[in-house]
């Protein structure tokens, strides 16, 4: 177990940010700005052109590692990345490339986490904001708090990992919990950029209320849902 202080913490982070911004500069400047011109002019036709133009590789390889970069972060939006990959490269390739970006970024908080011990949460001082999440996966089945965590709204998914790390919980458990629930949103996200990009405006509100609902029911739930746990056990 290896000690990592605040200051350098910080620092890593800050890195990580301006990184995030570096490739986004580079990733959705010039697409986006002709991207918006044409879907003001509803010529599909030029859209269709334009997307299939653009390097995909790179592309794709950009949002993957920018998916990773917002789990890392903390305070990245990743639902803005998901809707302008979307937008740009289409729905379900968004969808695939940030869906497997952000749980590969979850495992790797999960594994650097664990790996520096509670120094790491210390120092971002996460174990005093976020104790509620901890003592619930630590009363309940770990992989089952964390699944449903990724749907509560005002829980920032990259803190997720942070706390997950501390619960007697496998790396692959962790994992899985986070591919089977964090698809949902994700997919959304990119449905509602697929519309958008059409100019279907009227279907990208749909989409983003779907995803409102179910968060706004799990949110209402979720004391009931997780307190469902001891009750589990004593049976």
């Amino acid at each position: 177990m290896r000690k990592i202080n605040r200051k350098t913490l910080y620092l890593i982070l800050i890195a990580l940010i301006v990184l995030t911004g570096v490739i986004c500069w580079f990733m959705f400047k010039d697409v986006l700005v002709e991207m918006i011109a044409l879907i003001r002019n509803g010529d599909e036709q030029q859209l269709s052109a334009f997307l299939a133009g653009q390097s995909l590789f790179t592309g794709l390889a950009a949002l993957f590692l920018v998916s990773i970069l917002q789990v890392v972060s903390i305070v990245l939006p990743g639902p803005v990345f998901q809707v302008a990959g979307a937008v740009i490269f289409g729905w379900w390739r968004s969808f695939l490339v940030c869906w497997t970006g952000f749980v590969c970024g979850n495992g790797l908080v999960f594994f650097l986490a664990r790996f520096f011990g509670r120094s790491l949460t210390e120092a971002l001082g996460l174990e005093q904001k976020n104790g509620w999440l901890l003592n619930k996966m630590n009363s309940a089945d770990p992989r089952f708090v964390t699944a449903l965590a990724c749907m509560i709204p005002g829980i920032p998914n990259g803190i997720i990992p942070y706390v997950a790390q501390r619960c007697d919980m496998r790396l692959y458990s962790f994992v899985f919990a986070i591919a089977a629930s964090s698809w949902i949103n994700i997919l959304l996200n990119c449905i509602a950029g697929h519309f958008l990009a059409r100019g279907e405006y009227m279907f990208t509100f749909i989409a983003f209320a779907l995803q409102l609902i179910i968060l706004a029911v799990v949110a209402l739930n979720k004391e009931k849902i997780l307190g469902t746990d001891k009750k589990t056990e004593a049976q």
